[in-house]
């Protein structure tokens, strides 16, 4: 038998220790709940360790600089009008603010993406948890993320999907919502998010897809675009998910009805949208003008970091009616003939905008600029700034000149003549007579409106020819720019352009030259009337070269001055132009322009030139030259001054097979000289 113990103790199981005298065993139930005490106080403990710790992460994680991709942004540039000219950047992103993002359009991708963005919580203890057991067990730790996240990721952080980075997308997430508005984080938002088809931003999907401005989407077209925002790659119709496509669309529009964006009922119809490849930025003119804008950009300061990144809002002077005209009225003039080159420039006279340029019929196969770039020789086009050079010395338009010799220089048509007053050789595009005014006076007029004042004149540019034509309308200068405006992406002004002019002749001698070229315009010669514009007071001349180099028409109303050239890329003499092998090198240059003048007057009111001053003495530098056979009309009409309205002429101005001859003489829209003065105009009615 074992030891005997004292009475009042028993014996213990195996195993089991004595507590010590004077402590006592706990009954099971509270030994167990002593445990689940302790329990408690070490996940206490834990859980206000966990809370310092992100308090403290919390404070130190700041607001980090937007990166820089997410800021990147295409520039947009504008015709006059506001209406799209081109998108120009190394990323397809045109930001815009919220108030041009129409509200159903706004409601659409809250119901896509988060329907409780105004009201709920940046982060939801749901959406935390499914982040934290997606990272966890692995998984995708997108989950959670509402609008403000989605954000965040994209400008803020790197795309990696760990589960450092979603913590720190939360706490960035929390404090953006805490230092901006909503609205201004959906704004952002719109403008960053991808949609496919390179397009990042509202803006730009709504271009890529739908051809149009954000502000001018439809309810369905907003619901297909915030659609998209889920699996853009996937979800666009052009690549043949369209039930996928249709499904999701429902979703978004069922759920704006939810959400009171849509009133209920029927289902709106699915929308149609744009192939996915479209013409290139820089097809057809539109490369010639972004150049160009691109150039004055540099000009102005600015660099190609702001240009290409940094989402400029940059309008033009541009005007998309006369500007989509151009290619088809170039085409109709040169028909078939390919190895013709055009160049076109319209401008404002006052102000110097150009509204319009043709530079070739296709940047992409042709990059070389005819109308900002091509110096081709003036010839006779250069002849009214020397007859304005010797206006300002004091020689009237009855003044007469011997002409120079045949040689070098060789009038339109190379026509004779031993002399002739200036009117005439105006009128007639005398070279010979200017290039010995020129001689006698130079051509200082020339370098007042910005052109060479060389003699004989070396290349010029069709656009300084219209600048320059355009300052005889009233004698002001004004530099062609291409530029309007420009801001920044906020529309923040960083540059208005203002017209800068200067005085270049007297008013007396620009009406003066302008009374000459309106009887140029309008001589009846052997080919009939150059150019009309019914009902328009219109002024211009012809300009041929030595050997039909080139050949020019440069010409002015009021409202727009149009010089237009031509070349041959082979380099080859301008004749026996397309189909029409009689037409010489000034035919196709004033068909042109009298549709390019025609169709900018198109709606303006009639606007007149000042009368003509008749300044100066006339005097005889040469013997009078014998009359021509042709007989010649007074270009001076007798009438009150005002537009005469004439008939229309024909499509051709020169007899073809049948004919009887040429098309009935016109009256120009000339107003009556001062009393007191006989019409410079009689020294051709006397040659008649």
């Amino acid at each position: 038998m074992g030891r005997r113990l004292p009475k009042g103790r028993r014996r213990l199981p195996k195993g089991r220790r004595r507590l010590p005298k004077g402590r006592r065993r706990l009954p099971k139930g509270r030994r167990r709940w002593r445990l689940v005490r302790r329990g408690l106080y070490v996940l206490a403990f834990g859980f206000g360790a966990l809370c310092v710790a992100v308090g403290i992460m919390y404070s130190r994680t700041k607001l980090p600089p937007v990166n820089a991709a997410a800021q990147a942004q295409a520039s947009m540039f504008t015709y006059r009008d506001g209406s799209t000219l081109a998108q120009v950047g190394q990323l397809n992103r045109v930001a815009v603010p919220l108030r041009d993002v129409p509200p159903y359009v706004r409601g659409a991708v809250l119901a896509a993406e988060e329907r409780g963005f105004y009201h709920d919580p940046v982060v939801s203890p749901s959406g935390l948890a499914r982040a934290s057991w997606a990272a966890v067990s692995g998984g995708d730790t997108q989950g959670g993320s509402g609008i403000t996240q989605q954000y965040v990721k994209v400008a803020y952080l790197n795309p990696e999907q760990t589960m450092s980075r979603k913590v720190k997308e939360l706490f960035i997430a929390v404090k953006l919502s805490r230092a901006r508005s909503k609205d201004w984080i959906l704004e952002q938002y719109l403008n960053t998010v991808y949609f496919g088809r390179g397009a990042y931003g509202i803006q730009a999907a709504s271009q890529a897809y739908f051809r149009k401005n954000a502000g001018a989407l439809t309810p369905a077209e907003g619901a297909l675009l915030a659609g998209l925002i889920q699996a853009p790659s996937y979800l666009d119709p052009a690549l043949g998910h369209t039930a996928e496509t249709r499904a999701r669309w429902r979703y978004v529009i069922n759920g704006m009805m939810s959400t009171g964006v849509l009133p209920r009922g029927p289902l709106p119809a699915f929308p149609s949208i744009a192939p996915a490849h479209t013409e290139p930025t820089y097809a057809g003119q539109r490369g010639y003008l972004i150049e160009r804008v691109i150039a004055e950009l540099h000009d102005h300061g600015f660099d190609d970091d702001q240009i290409y990144r940094r989402g400029l809002r940059v309008t033009t002077t541009i005007d998309p009616r006369i500007q989509a005209a151009l290619p088809e009225e170039v085409a109709r003039a040169t028909g078939t003939d390919k190895d013709l080159e055009v160049g076109v420039a319209s401008v404002r006279p006052g102000t110097g905008e150009i509204i319009a340029a043709y530079g070739g019929r296709d940047y992409l196969t042709h990059q070389y600029d005819n109308a900002f770039l091509a110096a081709l020789p003036p010839g006779s086009s250069f002849s009214p700034f020397v007859l304005a050079t010797g206006l300002r010395a004091g020689i009237g338009l009855r003044s007469t000149f011997a002409a120079t010799p045949a040689g070098s220089v060789v009038n339109d048509g190379d026509a004779k003549v031993e002399s002739a007053d200036l009117l005439t050789a105006t009128t007639r595009s005398y070279a010979t007579v200017f290039s010995r005014l020129g001689a006698k006076v130079g051509a200082s007029g020339a370098t007042r409106v910005g052109l060479p004042g060389r003699l004989p004149p070396s290349g010029v540019h069709a656009v300084d020819q219209a600048a320059a034509y355009a300052a005889l309308v009233n004698g002001t200068y004004a530099a062609p720019h291409i530029l309007a405006k420009v801001t920044d992406r906020s529309g923040k002004e960083l540059l208005t352009v203002r017209p800068r002019t200067r005085a270049a002749f007297p008013p007396a001698v620009a009406a003066d030259v302008t009374y000459a070229l309106q009887t140029a315009l309008l001589y009846d010669g052997k080919k009939g009337p150059r150019q009309v514009v019914p009902g328009r007071p219109a002024a211009g001349t012809i300009g041929t070269t030595d050997h039909n180099a080139a050949g020019w028409f440069c010409g002015y109303t009021p409202d727009i001055s149009t010089a237009v050239a031509v070349y041959r890329a082979s380099n080859r003499p301008v004749v026996n132009i397309g189909d029409a092998p009689q037409r010489s090198s000034a035919d196709v240059p004033a068909e042109i322009w009298g549709s390019v003048t025609k169709n900018a007057e198109s709606g303006l009111p009639v606007r007149t030139f000042p009368p003509p001053a008749l300044i100066g003495s006339d005097r005889n530098f040469g013997s009078p030259s014998p009359a021509p056979r042709t007989p010649q009309r007074s270009p001076v009409s007798s009438a009150p001054a005002k537009p005469v309205l004439r008939p229309k002429m024909p499509a051709t101005d020169k007899p073809g097979a049948g004919s009887s001859g040429k098309p009935p003489v016109e009256t120009p829209p000339v107003t009556t000289p001062p009393k007191g003065k006989t019409p410079p105009g009689k020294a051709l009615e006397s040659a008649g």
